[in-house]
Protein backbone atom coordinates (compact mmCIF):
# COMPACT_ATOMS: atom_id res chain seq x y z
CA UNK A 1 0.00 0.00 0.00
CA UNK A 2 3.03 2.26 -0.28
CA UNK A 3 6.61 2.71 0.85
CA UNK A 4 5.91 5.87 2.85
CA UNK A 5 2.66 6.74 4.58
CA UNK A 6 1.08 9.97 5.73
CA UNK A 7 1.47 10.00 9.49
CA UNK A 8 -0.71 11.03 12.40
CA UNK A 9 -2.44 14.38 12.46
CA UNK A 10 -5.61 16.19 13.38
CA UNK A 11 -8.50 13.85 12.73
CA UNK A 12 -6.49 10.66 13.21
CA UNK A 13 -3.85 10.32 15.89
CA UNK A 14 -2.99 6.81 14.69
CA UNK A 15 -2.03 7.90 11.18
CA UNK A 16 -3.86 8.43 7.91
CA UNK A 17 -1.84 5.90 5.87
CA UNK A 18 -2.15 7.63 2.52
CA UNK A 19 0.67 6.62 0.16
CA UNK A 20 2.85 9.74 0.20
CA UNK A 21 3.73 9.44 -3.51
CA UNK A 22 0.10 9.46 -4.68
CA UNK A 23 -0.82 11.97 -1.97
CA UNK A 24 1.85 14.39 -3.22
CA UNK A 25 0.91 13.86 -6.85
CA UNK A 26 -2.77 14.55 -6.21
CA UNK A 27 -1.99 17.64 -4.13
CA UNK A 28 0.39 19.00 -6.75
CA UNK A 29 -2.10 18.60 -9.59
CA UNK A 30 -4.90 20.20 -7.58
CA UNK A 31 -2.61 23.12 -6.74
CA UNK A 32 -1.65 23.51 -10.41
CA UNK A 33 -5.37 23.79 -11.21
CA UNK A 34 -5.82 26.40 -8.46
CA UNK A 35 -7.96 23.94 -6.50
CA UNK A 36 -7.74 23.19 -2.81
CA UNK A 37 -4.95 20.71 -2.12
CA UNK A 38 -7.00 18.98 0.55
CA UNK A 39 -9.31 17.78 -2.22
CA UNK A 40 -12.46 19.34 -0.75
CA UNK A 41 -13.61 20.42 -4.19
CA UNK A 42 -16.58 19.49 -6.34
CA UNK A 43 -14.71 19.97 -9.64
CA UNK A 44 -12.77 17.13 -11.22
CA UNK A 45 -9.47 18.37 -12.69
CA UNK A 46 -8.60 17.77 -16.34
CA UNK A 47 -5.01 16.58 -16.60
CA UNK A 48 -2.53 18.23 -18.92
CA UNK A 49 -0.23 16.05 -21.01
CA UNK A 50 2.63 16.77 -18.59
CA UNK A 51 0.46 15.72 -15.64
CA UNK A 52 -0.51 12.52 -17.47
CA UNK A 53 3.14 11.71 -18.12
CA UNK A 54 3.93 12.26 -14.47
CA UNK A 55 1.12 9.92 -13.45
CA UNK A 56 2.21 7.26 -15.94
CA UNK A 57 5.73 7.45 -14.54
CA UNK A 58 4.49 7.11 -10.96
CA UNK A 59 2.41 4.06 -11.87
CA UNK A 60 5.32 2.52 -13.78
CA UNK A 61 7.63 2.97 -10.79
CA UNK A 62 5.11 1.39 -8.41
CA UNK A 63 4.50 -1.57 -10.74
CA UNK A 64 8.24 -2.14 -11.16
CA UNK A 65 8.92 -2.18 -7.42
CA UNK A 66 6.16 -4.56 -6.28
CA UNK A 67 4.31 -7.59 -7.63
CA UNK A 68 1.15 -6.51 -5.79
CA UNK A 69 0.59 -2.94 -4.77
CA UNK A 70 -2.07 -0.35 -4.15
CA UNK A 71 -2.73 2.91 -2.40
CA UNK A 72 -5.25 4.82 -0.34
CA UNK A 73 -6.01 8.50 -0.78
CA UNK A 74 -9.53 10.01 -0.90
CA UNK A 75 -8.40 12.40 -3.67
CA UNK A 76 -8.16 9.37 -5.94
CA UNK A 77 -11.90 9.89 -6.55
CA UNK A 78 -11.06 13.07 -8.47
CA UNK A 79 -8.80 11.18 -10.89
CA UNK A 80 -10.70 7.94 -11.51
CA UNK A 81 -11.07 8.34 -15.32
CA UNK A 82 -7.29 8.53 -15.63
CA UNK A 83 -6.65 5.55 -13.38
CA UNK A 84 -9.23 3.54 -15.30
CA UNK A 85 -7.33 4.34 -18.50
CA UNK A 86 -3.82 3.74 -17.14
CA UNK A 87 -4.62 0.73 -14.94
CA UNK A 88 -7.14 -1.36 -16.91
CA UNK A 89 -6.52 -4.40 -14.70
CA UNK A 90 -6.89 -2.59 -11.38
CA UNK A 91 -9.19 -3.75 -8.60
CA UNK A 92 -11.10 -1.23 -6.49
CA UNK A 93 -12.03 -1.66 -2.84
CA UNK A 94 -14.59 1.02 -2.01
CA UNK A 95 -15.34 1.74 1.65
CA UNK A 96 -18.66 3.59 1.66
CA UNK A 97 -19.26 6.02 4.51
CA UNK A 98 -22.61 7.76 4.81
CA UNK A 99 -22.80 11.42 3.89
CA UNK A 100 -23.94 12.66 7.29
CA UNK A 101 -20.96 11.06 9.04
CA UNK A 102 -18.49 12.38 6.47
CA UNK A 103 -19.75 15.96 6.57
CA UNK A 104 -19.83 15.85 10.37
CA UNK A 105 -16.30 14.43 10.51
CA UNK A 106 -14.95 17.21 8.29
CA UNK A 107 -16.57 19.82 10.54
CA UNK A 108 -15.17 18.14 13.64
CA UNK A 109 -11.70 18.19 12.08
CA UNK A 110 -11.94 21.94 11.51
CA UNK A 111 -13.04 22.37 15.10
CA UNK A 112 -10.08 20.29 16.31
CA UNK A 113 -7.76 22.52 14.28
CA UNK A 114 -9.17 25.56 16.09
CA UNK A 115 -8.66 23.88 19.47
CA UNK A 116 -5.06 23.03 18.62
CA UNK A 117 -4.39 26.54 17.34
CA UNK A 118 -5.52 28.20 20.57
CA UNK A 119 -3.82 25.64 22.82
CA UNK A 120 -0.52 26.91 21.46
CA UNK A 121 -1.24 30.56 22.22
CA UNK A 122 -0.66 32.64 25.34
CA UNK A 123 -2.91 32.97 28.37
CA UNK A 124 -5.10 35.84 27.10
CA UNK A 125 -5.93 34.34 23.67
CA UNK A 126 -6.70 31.02 25.38
CA UNK A 127 -9.13 32.72 27.75
CA UNK A 128 -10.79 34.58 24.87
CA UNK A 129 -11.11 31.27 23.04
CA UNK A 130 -12.47 29.40 26.05
CA UNK A 131 -15.15 31.89 27.04
CA UNK A 132 -16.03 33.80 23.88
CA UNK A 133 -15.18 31.69 20.83
CA UNK A 134 -15.17 28.00 21.68
CA UNK A 135 -18.85 27.77 22.74
CA UNK A 136 -19.94 29.04 19.32
CA UNK A 137 -17.25 27.61 17.02
CA UNK A 138 -18.99 24.38 15.98
CA UNK A 139 -22.19 26.26 15.19
CA UNK A 140 -20.21 28.72 13.06
CA UNK A 141 -18.41 25.91 11.23
CA UNK A 142 -21.65 24.04 10.62
CA UNK A 143 -23.24 27.13 9.08
CA UNK A 144 -20.21 27.88 6.92
CA UNK A 145 -19.14 24.44 5.69
CA UNK A 146 -21.98 21.91 5.93
CA UNK A 147 -23.45 22.55 2.50
CA UNK A 148 -20.07 22.82 0.78
CA UNK A 149 -18.86 19.57 2.32
CA UNK A 150 -22.09 17.84 1.33
CA UNK A 151 -21.54 18.94 -2.28
CA UNK A 152 -18.02 17.50 -2.07
CA UNK A 153 -19.37 14.19 -0.77
CA UNK A 154 -21.87 14.07 -3.63
CA UNK A 155 -19.18 14.81 -6.24
CA UNK A 156 -16.82 12.17 -4.88
CA UNK A 157 -19.46 9.48 -4.62
CA UNK A 158 -21.02 10.26 -7.98
CA UNK A 159 -17.52 9.89 -9.45
CA UNK A 160 -17.18 6.51 -7.73
CA UNK A 161 -20.59 5.40 -8.97
CA UNK A 162 -19.88 6.46 -12.56
CA UNK A 163 -16.51 4.72 -12.37
CA UNK A 164 -17.95 1.42 -11.14
CA UNK A 165 -20.65 1.46 -13.80
CA UNK A 166 -17.90 1.25 -16.42
CA UNK A 167 -16.18 -1.74 -14.80
CA UNK A 168 -17.05 -5.43 -14.68
CA UNK A 169 -18.45 -6.41 -11.29
CA UNK A 170 -15.39 -8.61 -10.73
CA UNK A 171 -13.17 -5.50 -10.65
CA UNK A 172 -14.62 -3.87 -7.54
CA UNK A 173 -15.89 -4.55 -4.06
CA UNK A 174 -18.07 -2.04 -2.20
CA UNK A 175 -18.29 -2.33 1.58
CA UNK A 176 -20.40 -0.18 3.88
CA UNK A 177 -18.13 1.24 6.56
CA UNK A 178 -20.64 0.41 9.29
CA UNK A 179 -20.60 -3.30 8.37
CA UNK A 180 -16.82 -3.78 8.39
CA UNK A 181 -16.80 -5.14 11.93
CA UNK A 182 -19.07 -8.00 10.88
CA UNK A 183 -17.98 -8.65 7.29
CA UNK A 184 -14.23 -7.97 7.34
CA UNK A 185 -13.40 -11.67 6.99
CA UNK A 186 -15.58 -11.81 3.89
CA UNK A 187 -13.68 -8.83 2.47
CA UNK A 188 -10.35 -10.51 3.19
CA UNK A 189 -11.49 -13.76 1.57
CA UNK A 190 -12.53 -11.86 -1.55
CA UNK A 191 -9.18 -10.10 -1.85
CA UNK A 192 -7.33 -13.35 -1.21
CA UNK A 193 -9.38 -15.87 -3.20
CA UNK A 194 -10.97 -13.79 -5.96
CA UNK A 195 -8.34 -11.12 -6.56
CA UNK A 196 -5.38 -13.39 -5.70
CA UNK A 197 -3.68 -10.96 -3.33
CA UNK A 198 -1.16 -12.65 -1.05
CA UNK A 199 -2.30 -11.30 2.31
CA UNK A 200 -2.30 -12.22 5.97
CA UNK A 201 -5.56 -11.85 7.90
CA UNK A 202 -5.69 -9.66 11.01
CA UNK A 203 -8.73 -9.42 13.23
CA UNK A 204 -10.39 -6.15 12.26
CA UNK A 205 -11.96 -5.71 15.69
CA UNK A 206 -8.53 -5.87 17.31
CA UNK A 207 -7.24 -3.09 15.06
CA UNK A 208 -10.28 -0.83 14.70
CA UNK A 209 -10.52 1.92 17.31
CA UNK A 210 -14.08 3.19 17.51
CA UNK A 211 -13.00 5.83 20.02
CA UNK A 212 -11.27 7.70 17.17
CA UNK A 213 -14.59 8.20 15.36
CA UNK A 214 -15.87 11.67 16.17
CA UNK A 215 -19.35 12.41 17.48
CA UNK A 216 -21.78 12.79 14.60
CA UNK A 217 -23.22 16.29 14.36
CA UNK A 218 -26.69 16.97 12.99
CA UNK A 219 -26.09 18.76 9.69
CA UNK A 220 -29.64 18.76 8.32
CA UNK A 221 -30.72 22.24 9.40
CA UNK A 222 -27.52 23.77 7.97
CA UNK A 223 -28.18 22.62 4.40
CA UNK A 224 -29.88 25.54 2.66
CA UNK A 225 -30.80 23.54 -0.44
CA UNK A 226 -32.91 20.53 0.64
CA UNK A 227 -32.48 18.93 -2.78
CA UNK A 228 -28.84 18.30 -1.91
CA UNK A 229 -29.88 16.04 0.97
CA UNK A 230 -32.13 14.08 -1.36
CA UNK A 231 -29.41 13.83 -3.99
CA UNK A 232 -26.88 12.60 -1.42
CA UNK A 233 -29.36 10.02 -0.14
CA UNK A 234 -30.02 8.81 -3.70
CA UNK A 235 -26.31 8.44 -4.50
CA UNK A 236 -25.73 6.68 -1.20
CA UNK A 237 -28.60 4.28 -1.85
CA UNK A 238 -27.30 3.43 -5.32
CA UNK A 239 -23.86 2.63 -3.94
CA UNK A 240 -25.34 0.58 -1.12
CA UNK A 241 -27.09 -1.63 -3.67
CA UNK A 242 -23.61 -2.56 -4.95
CA UNK A 243 -22.24 -3.32 -1.48
CA UNK A 244 -21.64 -6.79 -0.09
Amino acid sequence: MGDQFLGAGIGNTQGHFEDVDFYNYHQRVLSEHDLRKDGLVSTLPSLSEAQRRSLRLLIREKAASQVQWGWKDPRTCLFLPYYRELLPGARYLVILRDYRSVVSSLIQRLYAESVQKYEGKGWLPRMIWKYFKQPFRKEKLLRKYSEHNLKVWISYNEAILQHLQQLPSSAYLVVDHSFLANCNRKVFDHLYAEWKFCLEYYNFNALYKESLISERLDITSYIKDPSLLQKAADVQCRLQTLAV
